[in-house]
């Protein structure tokens, strides 16, 4: 195809989409120059925005690579089916194995399986001998967990030629949870993490471990990153209508609803260490608070649903709740379908094919982990959101099953919440991460929880509630206020700028190490520091402890 080309040039991408386009002319141009990233590097993250055809991409890219295959897609256990079937449109005829229980089959060409699965199948995967492995949504691994260690198992034992990572939410702005994801591609920044976590993640000793939360040297992050991720936003490279998203109020049972609330705010109040049994005690304390608001909404989410179909829409709703799912079940009959946790593999694919074809299925009703991502629902142009998730990615991926590749209409996201509870808390943040994401173009959604914020301003009294029309926005929780409340956590007064302090050194005589304070995170020069990432100089500037500070 371009065996006489460099694959890094500019030369071997025009021409690699160009074959690609005329071997597979349904796809789109931003699929064949997708198609012809990946053939290049051989390893790479495609990071393209949810709903651009992202599987379809792989695929085909997979394919080309290496025509002989074997091939390995670990995936979701939600998108199985899906992989399956889009598989087949491009390779008809094709033997996939979709692992279940049943052995690994030696002759199959494709074989896919659900990151649930790898404790059971790892290590026949492992001797497997694959060209390529595809890792859909690829932030499954961001952390260390028993599925990351089984993905690092059998990219061990294949040693694959290729490895394509899938992911709409890589997270570059929270450079810790792509450690794991650029290990996986063997990218050079990632063979080890203590040094990655210094050099990226603005990595700092709080007196009980490393706290690698924070963000550094980004600038030189991303252009480490650059030539192995490839991502664009819809709005780059697709002409789709526009999506709206309001905030609607509903009335709820309040006193019932701030009971539950209350009962939880007023524990960790007294309770304030925020780990261990206590907050586990806490979180019980506050899923019930929530379960009972959720419960309190699904009556005035049904009515508002049901106005929606009236009008001769589809929609898509969304809950955390099965009694939520009971309660729209029965309000809507025949004409609504469901996908949740519980729901088997090729039960859920009924699911939306009948959502998509039958004119009859007005309403899809999902879990929003089961159903909010990998699926394509472009006969919905409404979605309505029962309750708030604390994690703003699971809103922003469930609201691209409708906004997504094959949507002509414009898509209306509606998220219900009740004032006066902690639904105004997460709907404001929720708002501000959307208007945050909209005005910079983020090249990632955040995917951290939002509770500790949430629950700060609750005990706080603070109330911002937004509108359809205004949103008072409170500030941003980002790396300055991360930097200033480290500063803080010694006792330090709020500030930012830098400070530069001197201290002798106890032990070599005439030996004077420089401690750098910036915007509320330090660094000092003596070997301590260096060596544990803390030392009593940082922690005395940091204290505001300058008494042993030498004078400037």
């Amino acid at each position: 195809m371009t065996d006489t080309l460099d694959p890094r040039s500019a030369d071997f991408l025009v021409h690699a989409a160009e074959h690609v386009g005329a071997a597979y002319p349904d796809l789109f141009p931003h699929q064949r120059n997708g198609v012809a990233f990946l053939l290049s590097r051989r390893k790479a993250i495609l990071a393209d925005d949810m709903g651009l055809g992202k599987t379809r991409t792989a695929i085909v890219a997979a394919r080309e690579q290496h025509p002989d295959g074997p091939y390995l897609v670990v995936c979701p256990a939600t998108l199985k089916l899906n992989w399956q079937r889009e598989i087949h449109m491009v390779e008809p005829g094709a033997h996939v194995q979709v692992l279940n229980t049943e052995p690994l089959d030696p002759e199959a060409r494709w074989v896919v399986v659900n990151y649930d699965r790898l404790t059971r199948f790892a290590g026949h995967l492992a001797d497997g001998d694959f060209a390529v492995v595809v890792l859909d949504e690829a932030h499954y691994i961001k952390n260390r967990s028993q599925r990351t260690t089984r993905v690092n198992q059998i990219l061990a034992g294949n040693q694959p030629d290729t490895v394509y990572l899938l992911t709409g939410t890589p997270m570059t702005n929270r450079p810790r949870d792509l450690y794991q994801l650029l290990k996986a591609i063997g990218h050079p920044v990632a063979s080890r993490f203590y040094k990655f976590a210094r050099r990226y993640c603005g990595a700092y000793h709080n007196g009980h471990g490393l706290d690698t939360n924070g963000a550094s040297n980004l600038d030189e992050l991303s252009l480490m990153i650059a030539g192995v991720m490839l991502r664009r936003a819809k709005s780059e490279v697709l002409d789709l209508p526009e999506k709206v998203r309001t905030w609607l109020p509903v009335d709820t049972p309040v006193k019932r609803v701030k009971s539950d609330e209350r009962r939880a705010l007023d524990y960790l109040a007294a309770n304030p260490a925020r780990e261990g049994a206590t907050w586990f005690t806490f979180l019980g304390l506050m899923n019930k608070a929530r379960h009972t608001l959720a419960l309190a909404k699904a009556t005035p989410t049904a009515d508002y649903v049901s106005d929606i179909v009236e009008s001769g829409n589809k929609v898509v709703v969304f809950t955390g709740y099965t009694g939520v799912v009971q309660t729209m079940l029965e309000r809507f009959g025949a004409a609504a379908v469901s996908i949740t946790g519980d729901t088997p593999t090729d039960a859920r694919q009924v699911a939306v094919d009948r959502f998509q074809a039958d004119p009859n299925v007005r309403v899809l009703v999902g879990n929003l982990q089961a159903a909010g991502v990998g699926i394509t629902l472009t006969a919905g142009t409404h979605v309505v959101f029962n309750d708030l998730d604390w994690v703003p990615a699971n809103h922003w991926q469930a609201e691209d099953r409708i906004h997504r590749i094959g949507q002509t209409r414009t898509t209306f996201a509606t998220y219900m919440y009740a004032p006066d509870t902690l639904d105004a808390f997460v709907a404001n943040l929720l708002e501000t991460k959307a208007q945050l994401v909209a005005e910079v173009e983020q090249a990632s959604v955040e995917q951290s929880s939002m509770l500790e914020t949430v629950v700060e301003l609750a005990l706080r009294g603070d109330q911002p509630l937004p509108s359809a029309v205004t949103i008072p926005l409170p500030p941003t929780m980002g790396l300055a206020e991360r930097t200033i409340d480290t500063l803080e956590q010694f006792g330090g007064p709020k500030e930012s700028g830098v400070r530069v302090h001197r201290f002798a050194s106890k032990s070599g005589k005439g030996v004077v190490y420089e401690v750098v304070v910036n915007n509320g995170t330090a660094t000092c020069e003596c070997p301590g520091f260096n060596y544990g990432d803390t030392c009593w100089h940082v922690k005395s500037a940091l204290r505001g402890d300058l008494s042993k500070a030498l004078p400037d």
